[in-house]
């Protein structure tokens, strides 16, 4: 487990490959589907259907317009920029931890996979809030054995999280994630399904209802020298293709 996350952390801060993608969205009761493309820093993910129904001229009329004023916007580009490398380092440092934070049994085994059942280490300290939650979990992990890479993880909170001794906020037992990741190219693996459902209270008793599901889809190449204009028009036309499709 330690030599696979060590590795998936190393090829995932390698890997410089960009993509166009479908995106499949679904919070808050809401289905969103995007047709979206990759560029070094940025993305442009164009709506093109809400609840299984394409959008009608109007709706696409004002996603175009979002999208031009997106494309020109350096401020908003830049902190899209700096999210994604914030949510990148989040999930880097909470893979450095997890093969300490459980014990790992062996489930299953083939020549190419292997499943562990993991359950929380006792005698591991959490070194912040956040991790607090991996002494509340259990559930699987599917590992690659010859490309050394993460294929699944799929958890669930076997008890109350408490923050802070409960004054910060707390997720109730019974919630429940699911992390899918595969290869789409050599040695470029993306990840194809991300299901989260999860309740509870944050500080000053804000209910926490997290109810998000993405599955991507339909990889293919962008290209490495396309402008953000270029990549906003590739939505387009992989937009109007998955009309002319239907």
């Amino acid at each position: 487990m330690r030599e696979t996350m060590n590795h998936e952390i190393d090829a995932q801060a390698k890997d410089q490959s960009l993509w166009c993608y479908r995106k499949l969205q679904e919070k808050d009761g809401k289905q969103e589907t995007y047709a979206v493309c990759q560029a070094k820093g940025a993305e442009i993910d164009r709506l093109v259907a809400v609840n299984g129904k394409d959008l009608d001229e109007k709706q696409r009329a004002a996603e175009n317009q979002r999208i031009e004023n997106l494309v020109k916007n350096k401020r908003e580009l830049a902190r899209q920029a700096r999210r994604e490398r914030e949510d990148a380092k989040h999930a880097e440092d909470l893979m450095k931890l997890m093969a300490n934070a459980f014990v790992f049994r062996l489930e299953s085994k083939n020549n190419e996979k292997v499943t562990l059942k993991f359950t929380p280490n006792p005698q591991f300290r959490p070194p912040g809030h956040e991790a607090e939650v991996f002494h509340h979990m259990e559930g699987t992990v599917t590992l690659d054995l010859q490309q050394k890479r993460l294929v699944e993880i799929n958890g669930r909170l076997v008890s109350a999280v408490k923050f802070g001794g409960g004054l910060l906020g707390h997720l109730d037992k019974g919630g429940t994630f699911l992390v899918k990741q595969e290869a789409v190219a050599p040695g470029s693996w993306q990840l194809t399904t991300l299901d989260v459902r999860m309740n509870g209270r944050a500080l000053f008793f804000k209910t926490i209802a997290v109810r998000e599901k993405e599955i991507n889809s339909q990889f293919q190449p962008a290209p490495a020298t396309a402008t953000l204009e270029q990549l906003a028009e590739m939505t387009k036309e992989k937009s109007a293709q998955a009309l002319a499709r239907n």
